[in-house]
């Protein structure tokens, strides 16, 4: 008898682009990049990619890497026509209706939220969001730029 495959947690429905840079950024636009374990409920992926849209107006799109691996990105347009009121002020409202929300499945009581932490490489400006902090800093995936520091 072989094993039920993994329920899709929904944050694939995010990914609006497949490429992913690699170490030298070509290969797909997004420099910032969201890190996540596979387990993470889609709820807080959306509301780490409000406060990461809104903390840098400029920014058109993240990487999304579940478990540290870069699946593609989504973009800034995208996200927030897939997210009814997806800026910061509104974070309940990704929970109310709109992308994975469609069964109605949330749970009484409050919500546990997760809190994105950004780190920067020191030389070429790159940014690495993650949920947990509980981690090694990420690395610069530019070969020489070593660890990324965390910045507020």
């Amino acid at each position: 008898m072989g094993t039920e495959p993994e329920a899709s947690l929904g944050y694939e429905a995010l990914v609006h682009d497949t490429r992913v840079p690699d170490a030298a950024g070509d290969g797909g636009g997004a420099l910032t990049s969201l890190e996540f374990t596979s387990g993470t409920q889609l709820a807080d992926v959306i509301a780490a990619l409000v406060r990461v849209f809104a903390e840098d107006p400029a920014l058109d799109s993240v990487l999304l890497a579940p478990d540290g691996r870069p699946v593609g990105s989504t973009a800034r347009v995208r996200f927030e026509q897939q997210v009814p009121g997806g800026d910061e002020d509104d974070q309940e409202s990704a929970l109310r209706g709109g992308l994975g929300a469609g069964d109605h499945g949330v749970l009484p009581g409050t919500a546990t939220r997760f809190t994105a932490y950004r780190y920067r490489c020191r030389q070429c400006e790159r940014t690495v969001y993650r949920i947990a902090a509980d981690l090694e800093p990420p690395s610069c995936p530019v070969a020489g730029h070593g660890a990324m520091r965390m910045v507020p």
